[in-house]
């Protein structure tokens, strides 16, 4: 067989190998966006990515399951149990709500305070204001057998913005009122506030897709950045120094997702504080309340997988290509020109 012979078969089966590589590259790209579209949350875990497209497209297989979010944070924040420290205590479920949403109020009443008063107390009396000092709701509600009670409010679409306040009395007869100690009358009052926030949502364009990142604040809000490299988003809150702030953030799972973490000012947030709360997760997406005081801040959440980047068996096809391609160049000048 001659040389020139020779240096076609080479050829021939470096071309047929070139282009099994580059088919075994699309089949598994395939695979990938196939993934990609059907996961529920929107792409595959950047986990399972391993530049094997065995190890690659059995971890394709199983992206739904795995493209999830979590927080170690708590889902609600402690209650607030009434004790001889605090003998009636009242909050709301969230610290920030968005207009047209539902407000969960919630207290209760330390047993030995209804012992104190001596007579039969059945019920509060709860009324919420605007920061107009507006009357928004009013009404009374039962006190059960533990000494807890509940209510729950919708705001209107047009409710107004800023802190709005709760005020829990427990109503007695008067001629019972009157014998009262000072001391005791004044534990017959209670207050909290929540702030009512509009949200605003931020752009982001990652890997030719659009995601918004929803912020919710009674601070200001500035320095949005997407962070394709590390996993995060940040931005920067600032307030009125001496007053509290709280952020909502909602985070799509098809940018962000995995292990959420909240760090401020470079100050990871322990799971065990209760000044981060995972307020809601649904397949789209999680929602976060953030607490501080107010100054300025520096806010990064951060998660374990990011929107996936330029798949990797193309990358690692084309580097087999490139290699195939050099060996047939390399036996070419060798043996001569073939044409």
């Amino acid at each position: 067989m001659s040389n020139v012979d020779k240096n076609n078969i080479t050829v021939t089966l470096s071309m047929v190998i070139a282009a099994s590589l580059f088919s075994a590259g699309i089949l598994s790209s395939m695979s990938y966006l196939s993934a990609f579209a059907q996961s529920p949350n929107g792409s595959p875990s950047k986990g399972n990515v391993t530049g094997s497209i065995v190890s690659e497209q059995q971890g394709n297989a199983n992206a739904s399951a795995n493209m999830s979010s979590s927080a170690s944070y708590k889902p609600t924040y402690p209650s607030e149990r009434a004790d001889e420290r605090r003998p009636f205590t009242v909050h709301t479920e969230n610290h920030l709500y968005k207009p047209g949403e539902e407000v969960k109020v919630e207290g209760t009443v330390w047993s030995s305070l209804i012992e104190e008063i001596g007579s039969e107390v059945s019920t509060v009396t709860l009324n919420i204001t605007d920061n107009k000092g507006n009357v928004t709701a009013e009404e009374d509600v039962e006190i059960d057998d533990n000494g807890e009670f509940s209510a729950t409010f919708s705001l209107p679409d047009d409710a107004e913005l800023g802190s709005h306040s709760i005020a829990a009395v427990i109503e007695v007869q008067a001629d019972v009122l009157d014998t009262m100690s000072a001391s005791v009358k004044s534990k017959l009052e209670t207050s909290a506030r929540f702030e009512v926030v509009s949200s605003n949502a931020f752009a982001v364009n990652a890997e030719g897709k659009n995601f918004e990142v929803d912020i919710a604040s009674n601070s200001t809000v500035r320095d949005f950045e997407f962070k394709q490299q590390d996993k995060k988003v940040s931005f920067v809150v600032e307030g009125e120094t001496g007053t509290r702030g709280v952020t909502q953030i909602t985070i799509p799972k098809a940018l962000l997702s995995g292990e959420m973490m909240v760090s401020i000012d470079g100050e990871a947030i322990p799971p065990e504080s209760s000044e981060v709360v995972a307020i809601a997760e649904t397949e789209e997406g999680m929602t976060l309340e953030i607490n501080y005081h107010h100054s300025e801040h520096t806010v990064e959440v951060s998660g374990t997988n990011v929107v996936p980047e330029f798949p990797v068996s193309i990358i690692v096809m084309a580097a087999a290509i490139g290699s195939v391609i050099a060996t047939v160049s390399v036996v070419t000048r060798k043996r001569g020109s073939l044409f």
